[in-house]
């Protein structure tokens, strides 16, 4: 009997220990499965009557009023059909316009979903790069500008603005006045670096348009892909705009080929930024290749 309860107390504690080990790796896994769990599609309301729709890593707003809903950054058609059949849940209203951020394909193909019921609006620059693409899906802005546009839907006002070159020689940042809240795609990131090496990118006109930007009157940032910011977010990207320019020039003033300025250029300050040790050394190459051609 005593080995009996001998041999029980030495099994207890190997239970209790294994019991542990278990709970600690459900408590573990939970976060996990919590994190791949997360839908493909999402939408989040951040005014009232202001939306933020997110389609996997690209995302946009929308905005419904009395007199019919706008759109911004259809995305594509997957993305389009879903977000078509969420705003019936919200409104029975149509959407009467569906604004393009600018003209790449990744933000704007879904726009056919609503060519039944919208119209089109873009920059003047933005339709002449859809009408020379070749997707003859995609709804051509019928609508455009060349600075600044108003749009006036059941007592909602938005400012379309173009700040200039950046991303694009055709962004256009949406403005909502009475919630103070602006939606930039593409250039004005929020706590992470540039995309890749710079493609379509106007680094010198990237920085001048930030600097547009900051004299704009707006608290809130929702940017086209990543979590939404705050105005003070604007400044931080435009210097390391301004960092990243003064460490490649100074490469190059020493003689550094593209793949040593790559190796060389450090900027600690933005080491916590998202896909900095991702994206750096291309940001790098994107900005070489700007200030070399500059230079000729």
């Amino acid at each position: 009997m005593r080995r009996s309860i001998g041999g029980s107390h030495r099994f207890v504690p190997r239970l209790i220990l294994w019991v542990l080990a278990v709970i600690g790796l459900v408590i573990q896994a939970g976060p996990v499965s919590a994190q791949q769990s997360r839908p493909d599609d999402e939408i989040t309301k951040l005014a009232d009557d202001v939306y933020l729709y997110r389609h996997q890593f690209h995302q946009a707003i929308f905005i419904t009023t009395s007199h019919g809903v706008i759109v911004t950054d259809p995305i594509s058609p997957e993305a389009a059909t879903w977000l078509k059949g969420e705003i019936k849940k919200l409104t029975d209203q149509p959407v009467r316009y569906v604004i393009y951020s600018h003209h790449h394909n990744d933000h704007i193909t879904g726009g056919s979903v609503f060519a039944d019921q919208a119209r089109f609006v873009g920059h003047a620059a933005a339709r002449e790069k859809i009408l020379q693409a070749a997707d003859p899906t995609t709804p051509v802005p019928e609508l455009t500008f060349t600075d600044r546009m108003s749009i006036n839907l059941g007592g909602k006002q938005i400012e379309l603005i173009h700040v200039g070159k950046n991303h694009s020689d055709n962004s256009l940042v949406v403005l909502l006045p009475q919630h103070k809240l602006l939606f930039a795609v593409d250039f004005i990131p929020v706590d992470t670096v540039a995309y890749r090496a710079l493609p379509d990118a106007f680094p010198d006109e990237w920085i001048e348009s930030l600097k547009r930007v900051e004299r704009l009157d707006f608290e809130v940032l929702v940017p086209g892909h990543g979590k939404v910011g705050r105005k003070e977010h604007v400044g931080l990207f435009r210097r390391y705009m301004e960092d990243l320019r003064a460490a490649v020039q100074e490469q190059l003033q020493k003689g550094a080929t593209v793949e040593e300025a790559k190796k060389n250029v450090r900027l600690p300050k933005y080491e916590q930024w998202q896909r900095y040790a991702e994206w750096l050394p291309e940001n790098v190459e994107g900005m070489y290749r700007y200030l070399s051609q500059s230079r000729q």
